[in-house]
C-alpha cells in the first residue's frame, strides 16, 4: 500500500505499508510531510484503517495531523475497516473520496483481498511440463520479452517452489533478470 500527501500541487510526504507489525503507509508518509501536513490532501491506494492491530489507526493519525482531504483507490474489504475508515474521516470533517480507482487498485492489492475475502492466500501456479505431463528439457520455447514478463511476475511473489529432480537436472533459472 501507498499514500502520498501533497499540498499546493506539491508532494510534501510519501510513504508505503512496512511489513507486518510496521507502521501503514500514511503514517509514514505523514511523518514525512511534518507539519505540512495541515491542509493537505493524502492520495493512498487504500482506505485509511480505522482500528487497532499491530499499529494505531490510520485515521486518527490523518485527523489530528489536520489533512483536510483524503482520496483513495481502493475501499478496504478488511471487515474491521469496510467503509469505517471513509465514515470516521468525513465524520470528522475530512472530504473523502474513496473508490476513485478501484479497478487498478485491485491487481495492486490482490494477496491482501484475496485473504480479507476469503480467508485464504492467493497463489499463482506456473508450470513448466509437456503435454504428457512430464518436465521438459530446458529449451527455450518463448520469446525473450515473454521471458522478461515472466520474470517481472517472479519479482513479485512472496516465494517460489520447484521440485528436487528438476533443479538438479534442469538447473532452472530462478533469478530475476531485467
Amino acid at each position: 500500500m501507498g499514500c502520498v500527501i501533497v499540498k499546493d500541487g506539491r508532494v510534501i510526504g510519501t510513504g508505503w505499508t512496512a511489513p507486518a507489525g510496521g507502521p501503514h503507509a500514511e503514517r509514514v508518509a505523514l511523518a514525512a510531510a511534518g507539519a505540512q501536513a495541515r491542509g493537505a490532501t493524502a492520495y493512498a491506494t487504500l482506505e485509511p484503517c480505522c482500528h487497532t492491530g499491530r499499529t494505531g489507526p490510520c485515521t486518527r493519525a490523518l485527523i489530528e495531523t489536520g489533512v483536510a482531504r483524503v482520496v483513495f483507490a481502493g475501499h478496504d474489504p478488511n471487515p474491521r475497516v469496510s467503509g469505517g475508515g471513509a465514515k470516521e474521516l468525513a465524520a470528522a470533517g475530512i472530504v473523502v473520496e474513496g473508490g476513485v480507482l478501484e479497478q487498478a487498485a485491485e491487481p495492486l492489492n490482490r494477496g491482501f483481498f484475496t485473504r480479507m475475502r476469503t480467508g485464504l492466500p492467493w497463489v499463482r501456479s506456473k508450470l513448466a511440463i509437456s503435454l504428457d505431463g512430464a518436465n521438459g528439457a530446458r529449451q527455450r520455447r518463448e520469446p525473450m520479452d515473454h521471458e522478461r514478463g515472466r520474470s517481472q511476475r517472479r519479482a513479485s511473489l512472496a516465494s517460489a517452489l520447484e521440485r528436487n529432480p528438476d533443479r538438479q537436472r534442469h538447473d532452472p533459472w530462478t533469478t530475476i533478470r531485467p
